[in-house]
């Protein structure tokens, strides 16, 4: 498990590894950049853009690599479609800049969107992030609302019917999340 206190310096060592472009970091790992009670997680997901920027960090920093056996944590170079937020998250992530890197940049999106990313797959884990993100970042039915229509499952991106039903139960079990005490 990786421990929320060492996301940041996991994550630094994954940006030192590549030399330009973007990594997003998503997941409950992320979580770490924004809550003050934030989850351990299984590992670190990143997207990494251009994709070839993936191959130092999955090769030296992925599962069973010398970094997993040493530092007991992982990172899961993800392809971009894994991570499914609303579009306009962007304009509410957060930018950090590393300081020997700055031809790289560091993105973490917002709480509610990691958040609407998990509906997809809504594991009891992600109910119970959900609790802690909510409880540090309210969010309204309205603006749920406003978020979730403009998903990829309610845009036409992402088209599959089991993920668009998956999407659509957990979505009335986090309303049902805001509405009730």
């Amino acid at each position: 498990m990786v421990d929320p206190g060492d996301v940041i310096r996991i994550v630094t060592d994954a940006v030192r590894l590549v030399r330009h472009g973007e990594i997003v970091v998503f997941g409950s790992a992320a979580l770490a950049f924004w809550l003050r009670n934030a989850p351990a997680s299984r590992d670190v997901d990143l997207v990494c853009e251009p994709r070839e920027c993936a191959d130092p960090i999955q090769a030296l920093m992925g599962e069973l690599s010398w970094y997993h056996k040493r530092h007991g944590a992982y990172v899961e170079v993800c392809e971009p479609e894994t991570f499914t937020p609303p579009s306009g998250w962007r304009e509410r992530a957060r930018e950090i800049q590393v300081e020997e890197r700055v031809d790289v940049r560091l993105i973490v999106p917002h709480p509610h969107d990691l958040l609407l990313s998990k509906l997809d797959r809504w594991e009891s884990k992600d109910r119970e992030h959900a609790v802690r993100v909510l409880g540090e970042f309210p969010m309204t039915v309205a603006e749920l609302e406003e978020r979730t229509a403009r998903m990829p499952h309610r845009t036409g991106v992402v088209t599959e019917p089991d993920r668009i039903a998956r999407f659509e139960a957990a979505l009335e079990d986090l309303r049902r999340m805001l509405v009730s005490p």
